[in-house]
Order: C-alpha cells, then structure tokens, then sequence
C-alpha cells in the first residue's frame, strides 16, 4: 500500500515538474520597445528588406488603422505555430483596442534540422475579411512558393500585396480566390456572347439600311457599321484586360506620406487565421 501511494505521488509530481517545465519554456518573445510593427528575432532580412517592410506596414496602419505585425522566430519556444501567433497577439496588444484589427504574420525559417512554419493570425475584427480559407490562400500561394526558395522578404511582400488590399476593402477574398484560370474563362465567354449580339445587330441593320436606301451602298443615319462593331469591342477589351491587371497587382506600389509606427493598442485574437509548412 505505501508502494503504491509512493509511486502515485511521484507520477504526481513529475507531472506537475513537467508542466512547470512546458511553462517557463513556452514564453512569449517581447513585446518591441519602441514599438515596431516587424520583428525579425530569426534574422532573415537584410537592414534595408526589415526597413521597407516596416514602412509599408506602417504607413497601411496609419492610414487604415489595421495593424500587420510580422514576427520571425528561430524557435517556437515550446508553443505550436497557432498558440505562438494568438499569444504574441494577445500580449502584444496588436490591433486596435475598440476594432480588434490586428494581424499576426508568424514565420519561423526552415533549418536543417526542423521544417519550415507559417501562421497568419487575425484580430476578432479582421476575422470577416480575412478568413480561414483566405488566409490558408495566401499561404499556400503567396507565400509558400517564395519561402522554399529562402526568399522570405518576397514570400512576405507577396503576402502584403493581396492582403492589404482585401482588409482595406479594396477588393474581395473572390477576386483573389477565384483564379485567373477562372476569370480568363468567364472573360471568353462573355465575349462570345458580345461578339454574338454585335453580329446580330449589323445584319439587322444592313437590312434595314438596304430597304430604306433602296439596296444602296450608303449608310443610313442609324445603321450599325462594322467599324463601329470593331470599336466598341476594342474599348469593351481593353476595359476588361485593366481589370485583370488591376486587380492582380493591388499594394505592389503601396506608398506615401505619414510617420512612423505610433504602438500597438491592445487588439484581441479569437483563434482566426491559418497556417502552413514547408
């Protein structure tokens, strides 16, 4: 009997030593002091590549109030990739204390060792612009691609590029979801349809102008040329190819005025976001 209860207490303690150990290992990095909005405590961008990065999300969050915080981490200290970012959002206070507008952008770089970990985070207020889905997106497509080739300041610039603009409400999560494979075919279809209608249009009119004109070459003063059929296509065409272009390249060229990074203000995280490995 006091075999056994010796040997429960000891399960008991190692238990407890074990969770005391997870504890003081699964720390949370600092919050920056002074404030900034990119961390790279993993060392993965030049001076210049952190410089840019801070100012284009700097001036995104004086302008917009919505916060992007990109954290590199050597390790994860003991957390999973999820539980790091959520924290680091929680005791950062990233976001907006009234909007809960902030974004974690987590990257712990791949070793030798270890594999490659990403994880987008979203504040309770960002969660409807930036969803799930979206997020595993930009992960998958934006980021991911870049990463495996070590270049991390592309794979985030690439990020920053879809991102910015959808938490913004400059375009929607469709625009970028829908692919240009689907976008190129809904295109071709409408524009059979148009060319279609414009054909239609030229032989009803070509009838009409022949009867009243007597089957004469002249054009009547509402007939519908082949000419003018050729350029409302070419404006239609040219109005849908800057849509596609436009819409492909939303934040690349982010820039203007305005100051620094002003601190965080106390932004809550609900558990939103996704993230991915390589």
């Amino acid at each position: 009997m006091r075999f056994h209860m010796a040997n429960k207490f000891r399960h008991i303690l190692l238990a407890v030593l074990l969770l005391v150990a997870g504890i003081v290992c699964a720390q949370v990095p600092q919050r920056p002091e002074p404030p900034r909005l990119v961390n790279d405590l993993a060392g993965i961008f030049s001076d210049e590549q952190a410089a840019r990065l801070e100012y284009r999300t700097a001036i995104f969050a004086d302008t917009t109030s919505n916060q992007i915080a990109i954290v590199t981490v050597p390790e994860l200290y003991g957390y999973d990739k999820a539980q790091l970012a959520y924290s680091i959002g929680e005791e950062w206070g990233v976001g907006q204390d009234k909007f809960d507008n902030g974004i974690v952008i987590l990257i712990k770089p791949k070793t030798g060792s270890s594999s490659g970990e990403v994880f987008i985070a979203t504040g309770y207020g960002l969660e409807g612009a930036v969803t799930d889905a979206f997020a595993r997106r930009v992960i998958e497509r934006a980021m991911i691609p870049y990463f495996k080739d070590n270049d991390y300041y592309g794979g985030v610039q690439a990020a920053l590029d879809v991102m910015m603009p959808v938490i913004s409400g400059e375009i929607s999560t469709d625009e970028f979801s829908g692919g240009e494979d689907d976008g190129a075919l809904a295109a071709a279809v409408f524009m059979l349809f148009f060319i279609g209608f414009v054909v239609m249009l030229i032989l009803v009119s070509g009838n009409k102008n022949n009867r009243n004109m007597g089957g004469g070459n002249h054009r009547g003063g509402n007939g519908f040329s082949a000419a003018d059929a050729f350029i409302l296509g070419s404006i239609l065409g040219n109005a849908t190819g800057s849509r596609g272009r436009s819409s492909g390249s939303f934040g690349g060229g982010w820039s203007g005025g305005g100051g620094g990074f002003g601190g965080f203000g106390g932004g809550s995280f609900g558990g939103g976001g996704a993230g991915g490995s390589w």
